[in-house]
């Protein structure tokens, strides 16, 4: 059993007083946060379709253990993950925890690389950062900072200057596209379709291929083989997974898809097209330019030529 705290800072927290609301929001990003973060670390994603894993619950439960006077003090204690995890058969595959690790402080890791702006973290995707940005909610009750933190002093300071990096973060991630990769299947996990692929640089990429059969699957184990499917990517733009829709034997043409996909599309910033104006530039440049008493067959010959 691990003991935690949130300490609420404000002007609506004096007299360990906190306001409903506040609190239902801290109690909402502590739920869904550590279930996420459990499921990232051992699944390597945080979210997928369909019901959650019998498992989930148990190895990211938490229990509020009291409200204390002072600077809105909530206490929380948890089970560690891998008692949860062996009582139910589960072995974590793609991110060892340590055998102390809980939910809660899985979460406060990536707390810590998410308000860091920490790009290339692999305790990070998408689902994790949109349960973390969640506390902007909790900052508009009355809250201008939270400290979270356990028995041993390890402390995260939130703030909402340090929010802006995950909201950034959550901008610059490029969306899911569609790749195909070739390597060796070097690692799959029966119950879930789980599995990491090597590639000809040594790389590993780790992916889910839930639509592919298991036979199939393992009779590619240690082969060379083509992932085809959907690449979820880090902010940084490197592959944090791939959903697999399709797995087939690698032909000749394996080392022309043997490398990391990169993402094509991005968001598009438009502050990237903004361009200052000045007197030799933009509409300024183009007003009083054309005389205006041309005849049209001046003109249509003009536009002829650009065109």
């Amino acid at each position: 059993m691990a003991h935690y705290y949130i300490r609420l800072l404000g002007p609506e927290t004096r007299d360990g007083r906190v306001a409903g609301p506040a609190l239902l929001e801290v109690l909402r990003v502590l739920v869904d946060g550590a279930r996420r973060v459990v499921r990232l670390r051992l699944e390597g994603r945080s979210t997928a379709r369909g019901p959650a894993p019998a498992w989930l619950g148990q190895a990211s439960d938490f229990t509020v253990v009291a409200l204390r006077e002072g600077s809105a003090l909530i206490v929380l204690e948890a089970d560690e993950i891998q008692d949860a995890a062996e009582a139910l058969g589960q072995i974590p595959m793609f991110e060892t925890v340590g055998a102390d690790a809980t939910g809660l402080s899985l979460l406060r890791e990536s707390v810590e690389e998410a308000i860091e702006g920490r790009a290339e973290s692999d305790l990070l995707d998408d689902g994790v950062l949109e349960v973390i940005e969640g506390w902007t909610r909790v900052f508009s009750h009355g809250v201008t900072e939270a400290e979270f933190g356990n028995a041993t002093d390890t402390v995260t300071r939130i703030t909402s200057g340090r929010l802006e990096n995950v909201a950034r973060l959550r901008k610059q991630t490029p969306p899911p596209q569609r790749v195909r990769v070739a390597g060796w299947l070097d690692l799959i996990r029966h119950s879930d379709r789980m599995f990491t692929l090597k590639l000809e640089s040594g790389s590993t990429l780790r992916g889910v291929a839930e639509g592919v059969g298991a036979e199939k699957l393992a009779g590619l184990f240690g082969k060379k083989a083509v992932v085809s499917g959907m690449a979820v990517f880090r902010p940084s733009g490197r592959v944090l997974r791939i959903e697999a829709d399709d797995v087939e034997p690698a032909t000749d043409d394996f080392s022309l898809w043997s490398r990391e996909p990169r993402p094509v599309l991005a968001e598009a910033r438009t502050e990237a097209l903004r361009k200052p104006q000045g007197p030799r530039s933009g509409l300024a440049a183009i007003v009083g330019a054309w005389p205006g008493d041309e005849p049209d067959r001046v003109v249509a010959a003009a536009l002829k030529e650009l065109s």
